[in-house]
């Protein structure tokens, strides 16, 4: 044994051994009778099935066997977990996982995360009742599993995040009961997917402060029904589906929304953001009135046909616009669409009075492409800087060259390739 590990105390030997894989963890017990109980007192706990390099350097997939975790299970010792994950390629009985579990809550686990992502079906799973009202849990996350059943009494008092990513749930009430019982609950993840019993998701927690929601199938209908309250952040991406925001957002920061119909009140709600992501299809219309009146910074991916005029309408309406980092996919569901700009009939504000950065990212010198870039150059009175990332060199070359030449409103803009 190397004479800096024997100097070493065992809280700090301990702490190096939780970053190292549970299976190798548990083989430092034959280094020295020291280590024999070490990893007894592994504080977290991580169960996950991995890929490794062997001799040959092919790939295998190490995994770890139910009689391996129980086995582990059994002679572990710490009072406490700080957190405990199951990560596996391979499915799990419903007692099994229940089994686990219990033995988490029952060492005051603070971090839980069950993931099944890799399974081509939902794991069924069971909790055991005792989870559901753990003082101690602060986070969990859940990966394509399957609730037997959610108890009627549900009570998270710690909890403060929350994943429920592509789980499947007995009826809307049992989605209703693992959110709103969560009386401290700041960031929420709803992944939602096919068959999980769920039509409508209502999401009403007062002291939530981030909420990602996720329906990006387009093989099945969801509704959102979100209480707003105190959020600061909010992530969406919807493709077949419908949002609605019930009351204002003041205390939002950052906003994120992609979709191909936007359905709801989404974009009309996000008036108080001040950074903002879109990514739109054309037949995205821009809801009468609403105006981004404390939008500093932009995010702009426009996709399919006319994308330039749904632009045009974002930027009337931000008018202290101070950043705009615009994405052009290339998603143009005919390439003999002609290029049709409506012009407004006067520059946005944003434009001649705030705007100092622009960027534009997967750029290529397409027709539509140049002439909002000329646009933006030539009215944007404040620009500082002025940056185009393009794809092979020398066709953006030649894109490039053409703006160099192009009018700008800004005689101290800096226009730069990369």
């Amino acid at each position: 044994m190397d004479d800096s590990f024997t100097q070493l105390t065992d809280d700090l030997l301990i702490k190096i051994l939780s970053f190292v894989p549970i299976k190798d963890a548990v083989t430092t017990s034959l280094l020295s009778k020291r280590w024999q109980s070490l990893w007894t007192l592994l504080p977290r706990l991580n169960f996950k099935d991995c890929w490794v390099d062997d001799h040959h350097s092919n790939r295998i997939l190490r995994t770890l066997s139910s009689d391996f975790i129980f086995a582990t299970l059994l002679l572990h010792k710490a009072p406490v977990l700080e957190s405990f994950i199951l990560h596996k390629y391979f499915e799990c009985s419903a007692l099994q996982v229940e089994f686990w579990v219990r033995f988490a809550v029952d060492r005051f686990v603070r971090c839980l995360k069950i993931d099944f992502s890799y399974l081509r079906h939902h794991c069924l799973i069971r909790l055991p009742s005792r989870l559901f009202r753990c003082e101690t849990l602060e986070t969990l996350k859940l990966i394509n599993v399957t609730f037997l059943e959610v108890p009627s009494r549900v009570s998270f008092h710690s909890l403060k995040k929350l994943m429920l990513m592509s789980v499947r749930y007995p009826d809307e009430e049992s989605f209703i009961r693992l959110i709103s019982t969560s009386p401290v609950l700041e960031d929420l993840w709803v992944d939602c997917c096919k068959d999980d019993n769920v039509e409508t998701f209502t999401i009403d927690v007062p002291s939530l402060l981030s909420l990602t929601v996720w329906n990006d199938s387009e093989d099945h209908y969801k509704r959102f029904v979100i209480h707003s309250h105190s959020l600061n952040k909010l992530d969406i991406v919807e493709e077949q589906g419908e949002v609605n925001l019930i009351g204002d957002m003041p205390e939002l920061v950052v906003a994120s929304l992609r979709t191909y119909e936007s359905k709801g009140n989404v974009l009309e709600s996000l008036t108080f953001v001040k950074r903002l992501s879109l990514s739109l299809d054309y037949r995205v219309q821009y809801p009468i009135g609403a105006t981004f009146f404390q939008l500093v910074c932009l995010e702009f991916c426009g996709f399919g046909e006319n994308w330039w005029n749904l632009l045009v309408h974002v930027l009337q309406h931000s008018p202290i616009l101070q950043i705009l980092k615009f994405k052009d996919d290339g998603m143009v569901e005919n390439e003999e669409t002609e290029f049709c700009w409506i012009l407004p009939s006067c520059a946005p504000e944003c434009l001649l009075f705030h705007l100092k950065t622009f960027e534009w990212t997967y750029y290529e010198g397409k027709l539509e492409q140049k002439e909002v870039a000329i646009y933006i150059l030539k009215n944007a009175r404040r620009l500082v800087t002025a940056t185009v990332r393009c794809g092979s060199y020398w066709a953006s070359k030649q894109a490039f060259e053409e703006l160099e030449f192009a009018t700008r409103g800004s005689r101290a803009c800096e226009l730069t390739m990369c």
